[in-house]
């Protein structure tokens, strides 16, 4: 049983719930996840190699270009991840190499999902803006510490400054994971998913979506958004056959 997908992020927006909510939705799209190798260890765990993000293939490197080739694609990838397999249950698709991933092969409304994404770089940062420090005092002499760090040590002892210690450096560009984010909506026409609050990374980023088995359940006004009603299949009615149809 897969478990991840990777996405692209769109954008941030809103949506209002059937009992009038307003949430923040973020919107995802989901394309291009194809499945590259699939290895078993000597524990009988499977992991499975994805490749996400389209590029062209005389741009990738060899090694990674002969992993393609054998998979049977003829386009290349810009990032490959390992995925671990969760058990297999009777009824579910068998991933194999050379398959491509679609958005309901793995996700579906109301499932509770981790979102995993690099942070926003914002260059080289304060300790005010990095840290959320307060400054110092305006008064009292105070002219150009405002924005400073303070102190950063004691004295003799330990006679250096601590390991960890918040001081100014570059800021964002880390790897940050956003967990108890619920699926909202799909569409499957555009690739689409909508999860309820925010996740990390600038428009046009990579994130990992990973499901956690739980499920929470939140409708959407979708007439309000102006989005079709998503509804179950119509199964037709099967005709009791009786002896005077036999007849």
């Amino acid at each position: 049983m897969l478990n991840t997908i990777f996405a692209t992020k769109v954008e941030m927006s809103q949506a209002w719930s059937e009992d009038g909510k307003r949430l923040p939705i973020t919107k995802l799209k989901v394309s291009d996840n194809v499945v590259l190798s699939k290895k078993e260890t000597q524990d009988k765990q499977v992991t499975v190699e994805i490749g996400y993000g389209q590029k062209k293939l005389k741009n990738v490197a060899k090694p990674l270009r002969a992993k393609i080739a054998k998979s049977g694609f003829s386009f290349g990838v810009k990032q490959v991840e390992g995925v671990k397999l969760a058990t297999q249950e009777e009824g579910e698709t068998v991933v194999e190499a050379g398959q491509t991933l679609a958005l309901t092969d793995v996700l579906s409304i109301g499932d509770v999902v981790e979102i995993q994404g690099s942070t926003k770089g914002r260059g080289f940062a304060g300790a005010i803006k990095r840290h959320g420090f307060h400054g110092g005092p305006k008064t009292h002499g105070q002219s150009d510490r405002a924005r400073a760090v303070g102190s950063i040590g004691s004295g003799t002892t330990p006679g250096r400054v601590w390991k960890g210690k918040r001081m100014p450096g570059r800021y964002g560009c880390d790897t940050k994971t956003v967990s108890g984010l619920v699926v909202v909506y799909i569409d499957q026409k555009s690739n689409e998913v909508w999860v309820n609050g925010p996740v990390p990374g600038y428009r046009t980023s990579t994130v990992r979506i990973s499901k956690t088995g739980i499920n929470k359940e939140i409708k959407l006004n979708l007439g309000m958004l102006g989005l079709a009603i998503q509804s179950e299949p119509e199964v037709p009615e099967v005709a009791e056959v009786t002896e005077e149809s036999k007849s």
